[in-house]
């Protein structure tokens, strides 16, 4: 066996396993530094996660919800159309039929009817007593809109 340095070959290598031995020790130490870092994040992400989950169950709720009121904000706005649209087709037939009214007054042979200047300062007159609603005849029957348009002229 040769001696290297004056030390025999045994003590030499004992020393080479030595150094290694100590550096498996720091490597190890700084293995279990950050393993037990990774296992304090692993405790915060289990944390996140939990949260997440919490915070993902209340949003489908809260979308269930919003489902819910638009659905029924949805009916309402649609019965509110279906009843505009009704009064806008009554409507169009009452001016229709004011415009064949007002046709009519304008080609009859009969001179235009002047009212004293009292009397149009007095406001509009009123229906006679015996113009009311005849239900009966469909013809002498008339509306509340055209009653006030026959009392305005």
């Amino acid at each position: 066996m040769t001696v290297l340095l004056g030390l025999p070959l045994g003590v030499l290598l004992e020393a080479i396993v030595c150094l290694f031995l100590v550096a498996t020790i720091a490597y190890c130490a700084m293995l279990d530094r950050r393993l037990r870092a990774m296992r304090s994040g692993q405790d915060g992400l289990r944390d996140l996660v939990r949260d997440l989950n919490a915070a993902t169950t209340q949003a489908a709720s809260a979308i269930g919800n919003l489902k819910k009121a638009s659905a029924a904000t949805g009916e309402d706005l649609g019965e509110g159309i279906r009843r505009a649209r009704a009064l806008a087709d009554e409507l169009a037939l009452m001016v229709e039929a004011g415009d064949r009214i007002a046709d009519r007054l304008g080609r009859s042979d009969r001179p235009p009817i002047v009212r004293p200047a009292a009397q149009a300062v007095a406001g509009p007159r009123q229906a006679p007593a015996n113009a009311a609603r005849d239900s009966s005849n469909p013809a002498r029957a008339t509306h509340p809109l055209l009653d006030a348009l026959k009392r305005a002229r």
